[in-house]
């Protein structure tokens, strides 16, 4: 059932998605309830994180050249269930000097309705030096390449 107040952000109703990859609801990620556990939402959202990472910063290492997690805000608007085929959409919305703004949404393939939004801050981070550093001039071309209607602060 949705929320009555949840709805998606502006931007993510307007804006373009062109990283998409599909998801397989899993057995074990579905509860008691019948329907896919909020605890579980972070994992979908995650792999579109990561094909986004490989479609448009395929050299992040991870260690050197990689990010960390700021800040999370997931809604859910309407529950997934088990036979649900997913598409994570995933785009950066906003780029700032260290960090940036990507977006997810889960989508129901058959009918596009969107399940869920999230809106996740990341900053460029580096395991090894154990410190943050700019975003790198070819990851913010890259991503403005091709993404559109991102904010640069």
């Amino acid at each position: 059932m949705s929320h009555p107040s949840a709805s998606p952000a502006p931007a993510s109703v307007s804006a373009v998605f062109r990283s998409i990859v599909p998801i397989q609801v899993r057995f074990n990620d579905v509860d008691i309830m019948g329907h896919v556990s909020n605890t579980v939402y972070q994992n979908y959202f995650d792999q579109g994180k990561l094909h986004y990472f490989d479609e448009v910063l395929p050299d992040m290492d991870h260690q050197n050249l990689g990010v960390v997690g700021a800040s999370v805000k997931i809604d859910y608007l309407r529950p997934i269930y088990m036979k649900t085929h997913l598409l994570v959409e995933t785009r950066v919305s906003r780029l700032g000097k260290k960090s940036f703004t990507m977006e997810h949404r889960l989508v129901e393939e058959a009918t596009g309705e969107i399940l869920s939004t999230c809106s996740a801050v990341l900053v460029c981070f580096s395991a090894a030096r154990q410190e943050s550093f700019p975003i790198p001039e070819h990851w913010r071309h890259n991503i403005l390449t091709f993404d559109q209607g991102v904010v640069e602060q």
